[in-house]
């Protein structure tokens, strides 16, 4: 064997040694986290039977007509069109979390989802009338999951600091996690039939109809202690340089997009793996945002 020739017969009994160095150096440790008791997924095409038709996100004056916060928005008489922009779930209340009555340990969940919208209406010719109006909409949903059950704990700890006490009350029900990710689909006029004296009158807009999907997470968790296997801490390696379709149809045939809520690892994003994530549509100049995507 010359001087630059190596023999790699023991190179197995080498992964051998390496893999014992690695698995002894697993270790147990207690940890303080919070975790998940239950969890469920939720892909929703809702259209104006679930969310009713488009109302006024504040006081809007359309053509003459002054609409008032909440009310349904009147279109304007000579609009032949409308497309809905900037959609964005304002808010995400929980509204209630009550143990439920028939299942111990289960727990229902009140939600009430907030969507917020421009609405653009043009004349038959493509022509903005007005500015873009702002409005939303409001989906309410009820899920049950586990969350176990619990009793009320006093818990003190110098973490958060407080002007008063560093104790304070951990709650027998669980905590609640909503993760959501909204979609637009469709914006359409809804027209009403008008009569004469002595002949019917041309259709004319009353309301406005939205179509929006919806992708949701809901969570229950709770602060426990845990005991898991562990290598230590972890040390960063070194940066590196670098036809018209029917929308719920559509809608319904989309993956849930997992990425959305759980963002993909470095390698995999690198190698391209990646779930169908909807992508926000660039604002055009002089467009209203109502406040979405600050």
């Amino acid at each position: 064997m010359s001087a630059f020739e190596f023999s790699n017969n023991n190179c197995n009994d080498c992964n051998d040694n390496v893999d014992n160095v690695d698995n002894r150096k697993i270790k147990e440790e207690c940890i303080i986290a919070l975790k998940v008791y239950d969890s469920c997924r939720q892909q929703d095409c809702l259209t104006a039977n679930e969310i009713g038709p488009a109302r006024a996100a504040n006081n809007v004056t359309i053509g003459s007509e002054q609409i008032q916060e909440g009310e349904i928005i009147d279109p304007p008489s000579n609009a032949a069109a409308v497309t809905i922009d900037n959609l964005c779930i304002k808010k995400v209340i929980i509204v209630a979390k009550t143990p439920n009555p028939f299942k111990n340990g289960f727990w229902d969940v009140d939600l009430k989802y907030v969507f917020q919208y421009s609405l653009t209406f043009r004349e038959a010719d493509g022509t903005t009338i007005n500015s873009p109006v702002c409005a939303n909409s409001i989906f309410n949903r009820k899920v049950t999951l586990f969350g176990s059950v619990g009793s009320d704990l006093i818990i003190s700890t110098d973490l958060f600091k407080s002007t008063t006490s560093d104790s304070t009350t951990l709650r027998a029900e669980p905590f609640i996690l909503v993760e959501a990710k909204a979609v637009a689909l469709a914006a359409e006029l809804k027209l009403q039939r008008r009569f004469g004296n002595t002949q019917d009158l041309p259709p004319e807009p009353n309301r406005v109809n939205v179509t929006i999907g919806l992708f949701s997470i809901v969570k229950l968790y709770r602060l426990v202690n845990l005991n898991v296997q562990s290598k230590g801490f972890c040390i960063p390696r070194e940066c590196e340089d670098v036809s018209p379709l029917n929308p719920c149809d559509f809608f319904d045939s989309l993956d849930f997009p997992m990425d959305v809520f759980a963002p993909p690892q470095k390698p995999e994003f690198l190698a391209g793996i990646s779930g169908n994530i909807p992508s926000s549509r660039p604002q055009n100049p002089g467009e209203s945002d109502c406040g979405c995507g600050q």
